[in-house]
């Protein structure tokens, strides 16, 4: 195959040339089955003849019709592969993902990630099928991945050497650190208040929000604080208590908060930081401040908000990016007006900003369910071929991007890769897949994004990040990195995940709203995590650290 001069730049800029190799250990050969004649790696289309497979897809609100659809008619005429799709949004995802796997009518592919433990679980019960074999034959984009990003390849082998996914690698320097609180600059300079610094400053400045009528309509409508229980990082609870103590994750995330605190794995929502960091949200809650929505609101009714017509009512809100809650590119323009607050110092000094290391998560599941599993693997495969990364994440060639030419200078001040024709979900939203599939964008392309003379979503992430957040990063000795369990035990981590972790997001909500008295119920909340296993939890987790 030829490659014109802008593409092989591209490549080599940020993948390198070097294959590396795969994958030591892992399954037995099996029978995958026969079907179609699959063309070699790196030949297009995958099969001569269209085939069809069935997938299953969490879908978003940035994407109309995931269906009827630019890059799923892009993929099927690169390809020759047609997805019929399953889809659903927000916290049904997770629900009906689990729902199809129990029913035992699931489709071929599932393009969303599950924990180590699920992996360990369902390909113990054949339901996932091993892909070393497959990878070794078929997945030369997956093998340069996982050369260039060892810890992919870690987190994704099980304790026997088996590989059950391929990784979607996401090397983004702001959403390494996603845990953002983000607030309304225009009523900081209209009220002549400074960005605050410590969680009394910020109370503060809320307080000023509530009762000092910024946005200027004589109403009481301001709603100070708020964030949502779906959407990129937009649980309030994970921002506001890193100035407690540690906490890895938020609502949204669903992920239990541990830390490692000298070689001890520790339960972050059973420390006593954990209860400081309650009280305060139930004080900032008490005095109208932090808005009960959001513990009910989903990503939708947030955006809602953000976006209220006529005159804005948020003055500042968690998320990853500041289009969780403003709609990019609107005619108010407020997705511009919204900035990042530093991590707040708690009243001990405590100050973390939460950091997630480039591990890499499973994007491509291959079920037994799978007519032609060698043509699902190759077609996971062709997902990390650039042209498909930037139809999936940006848009069409030639309308929503475009390669860089030779002397355009990227966001990091080197030669760029590739130039955006538009904003970032600017295109049109059936002309993309908003990221989803398997991908390794390296630091070096996200970044090698040409740096133009206009407004950047990605220069302002970049920049507040760099200055705001980088400088709080968490130690990452304290991050538990994902961990292999044994087989016998990962049955019972997923059910000790799923009932600790359900039970924590109730009682953050509960405690902060009141249903629940932080100071005559904590005792009790303590002998409920026991009974229903935070013990044995821990004691799962420790062997695993100690074993990795």
């Amino acid at each position: 195959m030829k490659m014109n001069w802008k593409r092989w730049t591209a490549w080599a800029l940020v993948m390198g040339l070097a294959a590396g190799t795969l994958l030591a250990g892992g399954a037995e050969d099996e029978e995958v089955g026969t079907g179609p004649a699959v063309n070699p790696p790196g030949i297009f289309p995958i099969v001569d003849e269209k085939i069809t497979m069935t997938a299953f897809v969490p879908s978003g609100a940035e994407v109309d019709d995931w269906q009827d659809n630019d890059f799923i008619r892009y993929l099927e005429d690169k390809t020759n592969i047609y997805l019929e799709l399953e889809t659903a949004a927000g916290t049904e995802a997770l629900q009906k993902r689990n729902l199809l796997l129990a029913s035992g009518d699931y489709p071929e592919i599932f393009i969303t990630g599950f924990s180590k433990s699920e992996y360990q679980f369902y390909g113990s019960q054949g339901v996932f099928l091993p892909l070393n074999d497959l990878i070794a034959e078929y997945g030369i984009n997956a093998r340069k991945a996982f050369a260039d990003y060892p810890l992919a390849q870690d987190n994704l082998t099980m304790p026997d050497g088996t590989i059950y996914a391929l990784p979607d690698i996401n090397d983004c320097f702001h959403c390494a650190y996603a845990q953002k609180m983000w607030i309304y600059r225009p009523w900081l300079e209209k009220l002549g208040l400074e960005m605050p610094a410590t969680t009394e400053e910020f109370k503060e400045v809320l307080i000023a929000f509530r009762d000092r009528d910024p946005n200027g309509n004589g109403i009481k409508d301001e709603i100070p604080l708020s964030g949502a229980i779906s959407g990129w990082f937009a649980g309030v609870d994970g921002f506001l208590l890193n100035s407690f103590v540690y906490s890895h994750g938020n609502l949204t995330e669903k992920e239990l908060r541990m830390f490692i605190e000298n070689g001890k794995i520790t339960a972050a929502f059973a420390e006593p930081g954990w209860r400081e960091g309650l009280r305060y949200m139930n004080d900032l809650y008490s005095e109208g401040l932090l808005s009960g929505d959001a513990f009910v609101q989903d990503y939708n009714q947030y955006l809602q908000l953000g976006e209220n017509p006529d005159v804005v009512i948020l003055g500042a809100g968690t998320a990853g990016h500041n289009g969780v809650f403003t709609q990019f590119h609107s005619e108010s323009g407020r997705w511009l007006d919204y900035t990042v607050v530093p991590p707040l110092a708690g009243p001990d000094g405590t100050r973390f900003a939460r950091y997630n290391p480039v591990y890499g998560v499973g994007e491509w599941t291959i079920t037994d369910r799978a007519a032609h599993p060698e043509a699902a693997l190759r077609l996971g495969d062709a997902f990390y071929e650039w042209d498909l990364v930037l139809h999936s994440s940006h848009g069409r060639e030639g309308i929503e991007w475009v390669w860089a030419e030779p002397g355009e200078i990227g966001i990091n001040g080197r030669q760029a890769v590739w130039k955006a024709l538009v904003e970032y979900g600017g295109g049109g939203r059936s002309s993309w897949w908003d990221q989803r599939g398997p991908q390794s964008r390296s630091r070096d392309f996200r970044l090698g994004q040409v740096r133009g003379e206009g407004i950047s979503l990605e220069v302002i992430l970049y920049e507040e990040t760099r200055d705001k957040m980088e400088p709080y990063q968490v130690n990452t000795d304290m991050i538990v990195p994902p961990l292999p369990f044994a087989e016998d035990a990962a049955a019972e981590i997923i059910d000790l995940e799923s009932s600790l972790s359900n039970y924590v997001i109730e009682m953050i909500a509960r405690f902060t709203i009141g249903d629940a008295d932080i100071e005559t119920e904590w005792n009790d909340y303590l002998a409920e995590l026991d009974r229903i296993g935070l013990p044995r939890y821990v004691e799962l987790v420790q062997e695993a650290y100690d074993n990795r």
